[in-house]
């Protein structure tokens, strides 16, 4: 395994912001659908707060790599250099899923409190502003400690010979550049 190449910070961070840009088209398209009815801000709201985890552990857990990371040529390995299972996709995102959670958590308070006749006749990105306004303490400290968390991945991933950011410690996974690697296609990397 000495030629295996770890995918380095630039990879990853093109993945990411690739497959940031194919979940906000959809997100848009839904949140944009916001101003319906109440029950539909709702959905809107817990759609766009869950839809990137899912996507990502989906894409994870189903291939090894997310739209993004395949179009970047890396994918997430266990460190044995096998594919990684559902719970390992899931441990690798759990971080993520609770700043969902909160995210969604401090959004639901807020549009509890909105005028609804008045957030119905808001462009998208005036809502999301309304919308933080009225959590705006509670989403500055999510916002800060999601920043803090990100700030450790990349640390973390500048110091050690695997290029392991802290959430693939945390589920003992890697990613490496897919051609200098030989994967076992099993999914969940055992051998039947």
């Amino acid at each position: 395994m000495n030629n295996v190449v770890y995918a380095n910070m630039m990879q990853r961070l093109f993945a990411n912001a690739i497959d940031g840009l194919l979940i906000l088209i959809p997100m848009l398209v839904i949140s944009s659908l916001a101003f319906i009815d109440i029950s539909v801000a709702i959905l809107a709201l817990l759609f766009s707060h869950f839809a990137y985890w899912f996507y990502s552990y989906y894409f994870h857990a189903r291939f090894g790599a997310t739209l993004g990371k395949h179009i970047m040529g890396i994918q997430v390995l266990n460190i044995q250099m096998q594919r990684i299972d559902k719970k390992v996709a899931f441990k690798r995102g759990v971080v993520d899923l609770v700043f969902a959670m909160c995210g969604a958590f401090i959004a639901l308070s807020a549009i509890y409190q909105i005028d609804f006749n008045y957030f119905s006749e808001l462009s998208f990105f005036a809502r999301e502003a309304y919308l933080s306004s009225l959590a705006a303490d509670e989403a500055v400290i999510c916002a800060q400690l999601f920043s803090y968390w990100l700030a450790s991945e990349f640390i973390v991933m500048l110091f050690n010979k695997r290029k392991q950011a802290t959430q693939d410690w945390f589920a003992g996974t890697v990613i490496v550049v897919k051609s200098s690697v030989k994967t076992n296609l099993v999914v969940g990397g055992a051998s039947s």
